[in-house]
């Protein structure tokens, strides 16, 4: 078996554990970030436990599932965790998020509707090396799954890795709140690392991308507890 399938593996524990954290820790008082943040880390696992299954078999749902959660939804929903974190008047929050509910449904139903050929599936080689061989959409179909890849994948990480760095610059500036502006960082960091997938793979080792993931999960998970932690 391949380090980047134990490297999956682990990661899909790790942020599995993480989404746990993150509930617990919301207590049930539905503060909007935590629940955000809570949403994507559990999309992370998932999508990264879908990566690894697909490294020695084949499903067609888990696959649909591997690439909905991790090409199009999970920076949406950790950026709107960052998006409710920092904008506290007005509703263009509750306007965010709503886009990101309603994209991720179409992406969905574009995603859950799209025809596969699991003739073509190669066990032990990247997903990312043979998705567009296993998708069989043309045309339209095949435009939109792209676009919508692009623009959510996109604003998304905007949201996050940005967010998170004006948040950061924020508390730099005014000297307060050390543990915020730390925690923003870490959160930019991690936010960066899966989204530089294929810059990492430049490096000479695919498992490189697989590796990246893992850092940026634990980067995401140890700025979001040094951001949210409680003054004695």
């Amino acid at each position: 078996m391949s380090i980047s399938f134990y490297i999956s593996l682990t990661t899909a524990v790790i942020t599995a554990v993480f989404t746990v954290i993150i509930f617990v820790r919301d207590r049930g008082r539905r503060r909007k970030h935590l629940l955000m943040w809570g949403a994507g880390m559990a999309l992370y696992s998932l999508s990264t436990f879908a990566q690894a299954y697909l490294f020695v078999s084949f499903n067609e749902w888990i696959f649909k599932a591997w690439y909905w959660a991790g090409a199009l939804v999970v920076a949406l929903w950790l950026g709107q965790g960052s998006v409710f974190l920092l904008v506290r008047k007005g509703n263009r929050a509750m306007i965010s998020f709503y886009f990101v509910l309603i994209s991720s449904i179409i992406g969905l139903a574009v995603i859950g509707t799209s025809g596969v050929d699991s003739s073509v599936y190669r066990a032990g080689v990247d997903m990312t090396e043979q998705y567009r061989d296993i998708f069989t959409a043309t045309g339209g179909a095949k435009t939109a799954r792209t676009v919508l890849a692009i623009v959510l994948n996109s604003y998304g990480t905007l949201m996050l890795v940005g967010g998170a760095a004006y948040s950061a610059s924020v508390f730099w500036r005014k000297r307060i709140l050390p543990n915020r502006m730390w925690g923003n960082v870490l959160i930019a960091g991690g936010g960066m690392l899966p989204a530089m997938g294929g810059v990492l793979v430049l490096l000479g080792n695919p498992a490189f991308k697989y590796i990246g993931q893992l850092l940026g999960g634990l980067l995401i998970f140890a700025g979001f507890l040094a951001a949210t932690k409680r003054k004695r």
